[in-house]
């Protein structure tokens, strides 16, 4: 129990522990007084297996892998709820939207950026080729096409030429995830099968954070 005590109290997102194993060896493991508190608040549930080894931990991961999904949405709701908090509380400490979050982040005041599963938007840069004149626009990824071909009408509002063309597309997702990584923010991905996983989406329009001090404009 103090090698277990030693690896796992470290984990600052544990966030449970299946124990399984063949005879009365599990139960001798949970009862340990040596084992520590915290750890064993955060058990779910001891399986009985009929062997160890590789084939039991193939065993016990088909016994719990209902479970697993279930203490993932358990997580994903405590996230969107910790973030509803903020928002109903009026704390300044909630930031939600692109514009707003973007800003949030570059100011290293993200303490988590949460972002939704089904989040499938697109920084689109826009180049003329004629004056170099450079835009971003935000498209969806069944509009992408359309807007490319949009493009190719529009004149560039800088010299009136038609050589607008679409120089690049990045993915929100992972271009907020990068930003994030630069500034020590944990993004934390929610998917939408959860009532608070929806309201992320419908609602906020996929991108939310909770922020680690007021932003001051």
């Amino acid at each position: 129990s103090d090698e277990v005590n030693k690896l796992f109290l470290g984990m600052e997102d544990l966030q449970g522990i299946f124990i399984g194993g063949p005879g009365p060896s599990k139960e001798k493991f949970v009862n340990d007084e040596s084992l520590d508190y915290r750890l064993r608040e955060k058990i779910l549930d001891v399986v009985d297996l009929g062997y160890g080894g590789i084939e039991g931990i193939r065993a016990l991961i088909e016994k719990i892998k209902d479970k697993i999904a279930n203490v993932k949405y358990i997580r994903e709701k405590q996230v969107m709820q910790s973030f509803l908090k903020e928002i109903s509380n009026d704390t300044g400490l909630a930031a939600y939207g692109l514009e707003e979050v973007q800003k949030a982040l570059s100011m290293g005041a993200v303490d988590k950026l949460i972002l939704s599963e089904k989040l499938d938007t697109y920084h689109v840069n826009i180049t003329c080729s004629n004056c170099n004149y450079k835009e971003s626009r935000t498209a969806r990824e069944q509009e992408l096409n359309k807007l490319e071909l949009s493009i190719q009408d529009e004149s560039c509002p800088d010299c009136g030429s038609n050589t607008f063309n679409v120089s690049g597309a990045v993915l929100i997702i992972e271009e907020l995830g990068s930003i994030a990584e630069t500034m020590g923010t944990e993004v934390i991905i929610i998917s939408p099968d959860t009532e608070e996983g929806e309201m992320l989406y419908s609602t906020f329009g996929g991108i939310v954070a909770n922020l680690r001090f007021k932003l001051t404009y």
